[in-house]
């Protein structure tokens, strides 16, 4: 898979390969699959996304915690830390 990420990484820094036919001569030369090939000249993203199993956008979020909420098997009584520190 690197000869491919060569060539595009070739593809992008090097402004003769904007040619159409000179392109086309350095995609024939590259040591690549047929298939790569073939969707480089199409320009099919599609396609060279299958060929190489592109992994779709992964995407992070961070939610907030929930706010605190009284425990359900606190019955709203006052733990007896609290109660100690009234006293």
């Amino acid at each position: 898979m690197s000869n491919i990420i060569q060539l595009l990484e070739r593809m992008g820094q090097d402004a003769q390969l904007q040619d159409a036919q000179q392109l086309a001569q350095e995609i024939a030369q590259a040591e690549i699959s047929a298939e790569q090939k073939q969707a480089l000249v199409n320009q099919d993203a599609q396609a060279l996304h299958k060929e190489l199993d592109v992994c779709p956008d992964v995407v992070c979020l961070m939610v907030p915690d929930k706010p605190d909420e009284p425990d359900e098997d606190n019955d709203d009584k006052p733990d007896e830390v609290q109660l100690k520190r009234l006293a």
